[in-house]
């Protein structure tokens, strides 16, 4: 973690919670004045993906984060079917509470799923709060270009992803991040922070439970990627070329179905170009909220 930036028992100091409409509690933070941005995360990790990106922000944005359910200082009900549509509804009760009527939407991996259900809300009038703008980091927006790797494979399925997920360990969780890393691998204190979060509350062992939102895309991918190129409004596809998962071949087919989005393209960049690369993030969000 860069110099500056909270450490992951800070970060979470530095968060509330709210009880949702069925019980569980969720935790977000908010940090700085101005436009708020929302960001977002993705799996197997936390909001503390953010970090560095949210105390760049903060500096002249109101920058709001949270932990989905299963995630971080969130709850983590277990057994429990966890789902995108709770996850968005949990996003609408937090933007809700916190009276933010209008955001800047920040997405990645999950995060991103997560958005455009968002977005088909908003398409169908359903969506309690105005997006101004949407900057959406490396996900499987394009089903057909997305690459699982091979643990999420054996993580969906019934009885090896529980036996898998049971199994998980820091040095195999760190190794799997890594993986899907470009050049800038995990430091120990990055990746300590990371594991702060994911193991809190055995957290680390829920990822065949977390990892189900694969199943939920296999069915609703055409309603979400639909609600992708009916968004109208500014939108950035800020990508780290050297993803395995959702990188080139995903950037590729994105700027087939979204030819209006600007394109941050970033070399030797994997899967978290939020904490990869943050200042490029960082200057790519302030461009697209300034447009």
């Amino acid at each position: 973690m860069s110099p500056g930036n909270p450490t992951a028992a800070q970060w979470i100091d530095e968060c509330e919670t709210l009880t949702t409409a069925i019980g569980h509690r969720v935790a977000y933070r908010r940090r700085g004045h101005g436009f708020p941005v929302l960001m977002l995360h993705g799996f197997p990790t936390w909001s503390y993906d953010y970090a560095p990106v949210a105390g760049d922000l903060a500096r002249d944005h109101e920058v709001v984060t949270l932990d989905f359910p299963g995630y971080g200082v969130s709850d983590k009900p277990h057994p429990y079917d966890y789902s995108v549509t709770e996850s968005a509804g949990v996003v609408e009760e937090v933007v809700k509470h916190l009276g933010l009527g209008e955001v800047h939407l920040v997405i990645h991996d999950y995060g991103g799923i997560v958005g455009q259900e968002l977005l088909d809300r908003r398409r169908r009038g359903a969506l309690g709060f105005n997006i101004s703008s949407v900057t959406i980091l490396n996900c499987g927006i394009v089903y057909a270009a997305y690459r699982p790797t091979s643990l999420q494979k054996l993580l969906i399925k019934p009885v090896i992803g529980r036996l898998i997920a049971n199994r998980v360990t820091s040095e195999r969780l760190r190794a799997g991040l890594d993986g899907i890393r470009g050049s800038a691998k995990l430091s120990d204190e990055e990746f300590a922070g990371l594991w702060y979060g994911i193991s809190r509350d055995n957290g680390h062992k829920l990822g065949h439970l977390l990892i189900r939102y694969n199943t939920e895309r296999n069915v609703h991918h055409e309603r979400w990627e639909a609600a992708l190129r009916a968004w109208d409004g500014p939108l950035s596809l800020v990508w780290g070329l050297a993803d395995p998962v959702s990188g080139r071949q995903v950037l590729e087919q994105a700027r087939k179905l979204l030819p209006h989005a600007k394109v941050t393209a970033l070399d030797h960049v994997g899967h978290f170009p939020q904490s990869e690369s943050p200042a490029a993030v960082a200057a790519a969000i302030r461009e697209v909220v300034w447009t």
